[in-house]
């Protein structure tokens, strides 16, 4: 399954423009693998984090959190 997940996301950035980057993943990954990864695991990670319940009582909207990360994964 998340070799699907992937693929589909690599086909998704890899229509968007890519941005150069000169972190260290840059040299382990093209551009798309490389938003495709980082959208998979910080998405993963909040909704993670929410099902088990590690956000109740911080006095904020986890919706807004996601939100907030497909808006900063996607804008680029």
């Amino acid at each position: 399954m998340s070799d699907e997940i992937m693929t589909l996301l690599v086909e998704a950035f890899s229509a968007l423009p890519q941005a150069n980057s000169t972190t260290p993943l840059a040299a382990d990954l093209p551009p798309a693998a490389r938003r495709a990864l980082s959208f998979w695991t910080r998405l993963h990670g909040v909704l993670s984090l929410e099902l088990a319940g590690h956000f109740n009582g911080m006095d904020f909207d986890p919706a807004h959190l996601f939100a907030a990360e497909l808006n900063s994964l996607t804008a680029r």
